[in-house]
């Protein structure tokens, strides 16, 4: 398997376990045509929403940087175009996750449990605009605050919408 295939399909299995971890269930898109590769979702009432939902774009980082506790990660216009903004039905998210250099370090397995390696990073897309090829050229750099963190517990808030609740 090419390497950068392998980074890809270890960024997507981390947020495949984290979602697994946290009792919730996915769908992988089947094709890559909206910017969406992962839905994730609850069952049954979460406060005031029923059967939450989120979508989300991976992207795989094994030499992140990072620049005043936030990830700099560069998208291709096209790509970012398809989950920013507003008007989605259900709300869109970029998920990056930094992983580690090594594939042989992608998990650790002992008796007591196995480890993933390393952690996933989430930025709301609502708050951006969709920008022109024009203005920015073919990519643009996206700030992925380091406070971030996904965990079972801020991938849960930010089903119901809680984004200040799903801060590490």
């Amino acid at each position: 398997m090419n390497a950068n295939v392998h980074q890809g399909l270890h960024g997507e299995g981390f947020i495949f376990a984290l979602a697994s971890a946290a009792g919730l269930t996915t769908s992988r898109m089947n094709l890559d045509v909206d910017g969406v590769d992962w839905q994730i979702a609850a069952s049954g009432p979460r406060g005031t929403v029923r059967s939450p939902k989120i979508e989300c774009q991976v992207k795989s980082k094994s030499a992140p940087d990072l620049r005043d506790e936030h990830y700099r990660v560069r998208l291709p216009i096209e790509s970012y175009n398809k989950i920013a903004g507003e008007g989605f039905q259900i709300p869109r998210f970029l998920f990056v996750v930094v992983v580690p250099v090594e594939a042989s370090d992608y998990a650790a397995c002992r008796h007591e449990g196995m480890t993933l390696g390393n952690a996933g990073y989430w930025l709301a897309m609502a708050q951006f605009a969709p920008q022109s090829v024009e203005e920015h050229g073919k990519s643009i750099v996206l700030d992925v605050p380091k406070a971030n963190l996904l965990t079972p517990v801020t991938l849960r808030a930010l089903l119901i919408g809680d984004l200040e609740g799903a801060v590490a």
